[in-house]
């Protein structure tokens, strides 16, 4: 199961119009500035004229930002860590490389969590937020996002606090998009508490929105309140942003359960815009049912100009799946239109039963985890990789196995599916029992040649120390030659217990 949801910002770069949660893409070569783990200094190569979304040091090329949220730091257990493996010309390498901690923080852990990336400040640079778990003297325990500010040198070497409620109104998601359409990418969180003076705290919504540009304290130009359905009352677990109706504002894919019902996942469509979000309704496959997972991204899979919702449904072993075509796990893609989602083209559900994806629909084999979403091979039409860390094969239970799915003009295909495992020739390492290969999945493009590259995060590989692999792309898709992987003694941090890998997003 993901720990992002997420996978892993804002309406991201070329035509993706995507948000997910986990894994964060960054771009850069920098001088390292100093942090509380080791560092390599990067030398710094041709820089971009456009800046990306992902972008720390305004290089241009794409890097990549690891969770290791189980890493103990300064005698503090699951303080949590990140780590940064930067981007040039030749892909990404663990020769250019930064790794952040935190310390001297009280009772918060878990750094590296949930992480994601957008230019918070206005200044050029991308800046890396993550979710933290964190006690608030006198009042709870809770979660609060943080950020390291970009800049020509870098991350900053301690984050910045952001926003905070108690455990029992959120559970550490969130997004950054552009949700209003100033231009300006916005945090969005579950509803939040106002602690800010000595009055009872007042309870505003389902959700918040952070407005941008925020200054370097961390205060946002302002913030709102939003509701789910007021008509439906729902338990709120995470969302996704991306343009789905194409008029260049992010909207809202909002993962919940009815508390009226005992099995009612679901996913709420938002659109957004200057005056707030519109509810566009619950989100249906083709006969009409309600729709819910555990996992969703957006993006254009078949290159008409509206992004498109797809949901990870991994976990199948619901009473109410027994209609549904989610043996083993499955992905559903709604298609978006001008009006949130397209009257035009129905609803598809695929899974290892469809012709075309490798394997069989088993039980637990958790198709739909992790899932994350870019153009794999330069055509133009993204491309979907999900995670089966459930998968069984050559006798070894739960090895684990990622997919990537085509887009097309057809929307997402089963032609052409690319399946990786450790057993797969040219990817380091062996399968094993347990090891839940493709718990978390981004696709990255580390060269800036408009093809995005596999990041596969493996927390649960070696007891639970975590590796990571990565692969690159080609015009032909996603391919294991010249893959390679590392784990957190390569950053230069602690490996017991650090769960490397378990946050990536793109």
């Amino acid at each position: 199961m993901t720990s992002r949801s997420h996978r892993r910002t804002s309406v991201s770069r070329r035509r993706r119009l995507v948000l997910a949660t986990g894994v964060v893409l960054v771009a850069g070569a920098l001088t390292v500035p100093a942090v509380n783990a080791a560092t390599t200094e990067a030398t710094a190569t041709t820089p971009s004229t456009k800046r990306l979304h992902d972008d720390f040091n305004g290089d241009g090329y794409p890097d990549l930002a690891i969770g290791a949220p189980g890493t103990a730091v300064g005698g503090q257990a699951k303080a949590g860590a990140v780590s940064v493996l930067y981007g040039s010309s030749g892909g990404l390498s663990t020769s250019r490389k930064q790794a952040l901690t935190w310390t001297n923080r009280g009772d918060q852990t878990g750094y590296g969590t949930a992480l994601q990336s957008a230019d918070l400040d206005g200044d050029g640079y991308a800046d890396l937020l993550s979710s933290v778990s964190a006690y608030q003297e006198g009042i709870d325990q809770g979660y609060e996002v943080v950020v390291n500010w970009g800049g020509p040198k870098g991350l900053s070497a301690a984050p910045t606090r952001l926003a905070w409620a108690p455990y029992n109104e959120w559970n550490g998601q969130f997004t950054v998009a552009d949700v209003d359409g100033d231009k300006r990418p916005d945090l969005v969180t579950k509803g939040d508490e106002d602690w800010s003076n000595d009055e009872p705290a007042a309870y505003r919504g389902d959700g918040t929105v952070w407005h941008g540009p925020f200054t370097r304290s961390g205060q946002p130009a302002k913030k709102d309140y939003f509701s789910i359905d007021p008509e439906r009352l729902s338990i709120f677990h995470s969302l996704t942003a991306g343009d789905v109706n194409g008029d260049g504002i992010a909207d809202l894919a909002v993962r919940t359960t009815s508390t009226e019902e005992s099995d009612a996942r679901a996913v709420a469509l938002l659109t957004g815009g200057p005056g707030g979000f519109t509810h566009r309704g619950w989100l249906k496959d083709g006969q009409g049912r309600i729709v819910g997972g555990e996992d969703v991204v957006i993006g254009d899979v078949n290159k008409d100009g509206y992004g498109d919702i797809v949901v990870g449904h991994s976990n199948d072993g619901m009473d109410s799946d027994a209609d549904l075509p989610t043996k083993g796990g499955a992905l559903i893609v709604v298609h978006g239109g001008p009006d949130g989602v397209s009257t035009l083209r129905k609803p598809v559900w695929i899974n290892q039963d469809t012709p075309g994806v490798p394997g069989a629909g088993e039980r637990a084999d958790g198709m739909g985890s992790a899932l994350s979403i870019g153009d794999t091979n330069g055509d133009g039409y993204l491309d979907v990789a999900t995670g089966l860390p459930g998968e069984d094969f050559d006798g070894i239970s739960n090895a684990g196995t990622v997919l990537v799915l085509r887009g097309s003009a057809n929307g997402l295909t089963a032609t052409g599916v690319k399946s990786f495992s450790q057993n797969s020739s040219g990817v380091p390492g062996a399968a094993e029992k347990a090891d839940l290969f493709g718990a978390e999945t981004a696709l990255v493009d580390g060269n800036g040649d408009k093809k995005d590259g596999l990041v596969v995060g493996d927390p649960a590989e070696n007891a639970n120390f975590g590796s990571v692999w990565v692969f690159s792309a080609t015009s032909g898709g996603i391919t294991a030659g010249g893959s390679f992987s590392f784990g957190s003694a390569t950053m230069g941090l602690p490996a017991t217990g650090a769960k490397f890998g378990a946050s990536l997003a793109d």
